[in-house]
């Protein structure tokens, strides 16, 4: 018996379309003409700017390109060098282009993004990072951002987003037969290894871009294992519908992907970066975050871990912090909820350095105060990533511990913030005991359900936005 599907495909989109921190999108057309040709009309010598790209009837402009490099570097955690900026920048152009399309495409179908549902998806932005709006605005401005680059970008996943769930409704259907085909495949699978896989994707769809487009994940890849975060590299980066929950495609068996991945998976290890690999498609680059034994009993490798972790960190250690700090010490262990509570709210109050170092002398403890300008590599592993992490000026977390509730805030440092992926809120705990060896279950109709949704919706994204690329006349001009 047919079942239709695709309301859940389309929710299932619109969750992967989702807008994380500093990794926005984009959203639909705007009432004028679009930002770029604004930017054409109105920048450069004598009023004109160089215009990288054409795109139908828009263009992108140089301005365009490099305000979204800026935002691409900054969000992923990436070195902010001329050389950065140059390895990056025919991956920046074309999403750019791919965004002209994808707003023109919404145009056509008559689909907006009202400007209350753009501040909102801002809002989140900021929320992610643990700012408010203004403070989000001076954060980009600070780093040579204009609002600009992050609404265009937001305004047009937005649109995008709408345009494939309207699209998954119409075109993505599993029925029951299909589920039995796949269960019966996960079932013949048991005592085979299953990933949990992150991949950031970027298209091939013409012969001729094949050696740019590899060469453009080459060079991502070595950012990636030279100082960036995966996670924030696949949401700027992956032409993928996963890219905003940073490229996660869950656990993956034999036979669920292409043979080009599952032969790249079988020669990997938890934690390992693949190099590029080649499918029908376009390029993949892969993470392995674990594995494990279909059915089987066997432990996994490791624990599952955030997308984050499982890239090498940029080097911090050479920064300076001006650090204070207000300690409320614990004198019994009955007092440990209610002093961090106390200090909960203490916390809200502040507002400031200045307000900040007025309640640490109000609070008459000794330890609490200024603590002075040090080295982030002096301090303790966990405090160096929450020092680097926490906007200057905003108290950090309370940090808990059997002695004490203490208080950080950050008065000036001179290094950029790290993505907030890469921040340790808390003290780290301690090593988890030893886990008993458990079996992973096979998954159930409806998991499989929603498993063959998703496939069918990325493959209906793929082709919509392959398709507008070949019918729209595209002049690239760098």
């Amino acid at each position: 018996m047919l079942s239709l599907r695709a309301v859940r495909t389309a929710l299932a989109i619109a969750s992967a379309c989702a807008v994380v921190a500093l990794a926005p999108a984009a959203g639909a057309a705007e009432k004028s003409r679009p930002a770029s040709a604004r930017s054409v009309q109105g920048g450069g010598a004598g009023g004109v700017e160089r215009i990288a790209a054409v795109v139908n009837e828009d263009v992108v402009s140089m301005s365009d390109t490099q305000a979204r490099l800026r935002l691409m570097v900054l969000s992923a955690g990436m070195p902010d060098t001329p050389e950065t900026r140059q390895r990056l920048m025919p991956q920046a152009l074309r999403q750019l282009v791919d965004e002209r399309l994808q707003l023109q495409e919404a145009k056509r179908l008559n689909i907006t993004v009202s400007q209350d549902e753009l501040d909102k998806a801002i809002g989140k932005i900021g929320e992610q990072n643990h700012m408010n709006h203004q403070q989000l605005l001076k954060f980009m401005a600070d780093n040579g951002i204009t609002q600009a680059a992050l609404t265009d970008q937001t305004r047009a996943m937005l649109a995008w987003q709408r345009v494939m769930v309207r699209r998954a409704r119409q075109e993505v259907v599993v029925t029951d037969e299909d589920v039995d085909a796949a269960m019966e495949r996960i079932k013949k699978s048991a005592g085979k290894p299953e990933y949990l896989v992150a991949e950031i994707f970027m298209a091939v769809d013409n012969p001729n871009q094949d050696d740019q487009v590899h060469r453009a994940a080459e060079r991502l890849s070595d950012e990636i294992r030279r100082s960036g975060n995966f996670a924030a590299a696949a949401r700027q980066f992956s032409q993928s519908t996963n890219a905003a929950s940073s490229g996660d495609l869950g656990w993956v068996r034999s036979g669920e992907l292409d043979p080009e991945i599952d032969k790249a998976l079988a020669q990997m290890r938890s934690g390992q970066l693949s190099p590029p690999v080649r499918t029908a498609a376009g390029y993949h680059l892969l993470l392995v975050r674990s594995k494990r034994t279909i059915g089987g009993g066997d432990e996994e490798e490791m624990p599952p871990q955030p997308v984050a972790q499982m890239v090498r960190r940029p080097d911090i250690t050479k920064a300076k912090v001006h650090l204070k700090q207000i300690v409320l010490p614990v004198t019994e262990p009955s007092q440990r909820k209610a002093i961090a509570a106390q200090a909960e709210a203490l916390r809200r109050t502040i507002k400031s350095c200045s307000d900040f170092e007025a309640k640490a002398k109000a609070s008459g403890i000794p330890e609490s105060g200024d603590m002075g300008t040090l080295q982030v590599k002096d301090l303790p592993p966990q405090l160096q990533n929450l020092v680097m992490g926490i906007p200057v000026g905003q108290p950090s977390p309370v940090l808990n511990s059997t002695g004490a509730s203490v208080i950080l805030i950050v008065c000036k440092r001179d290094a950029p913030l790290l993505p907030p992926e890469q921040v340790v809120q808390k003290a780290a705990p301690p090593p988890p005991a030893a886990r008993p060896k458990t079996p992973s279950r096979l998954p159930t109709r409806d998991e499989v359900e929603n498993m063959l949704s998703q496939e069918r919706a990325e493959s209906v994204a793929r082709r919509y936005l392959r398709d507008l690329r070949r019918a729209a006349f595209v002049e690239y001009r760098v």
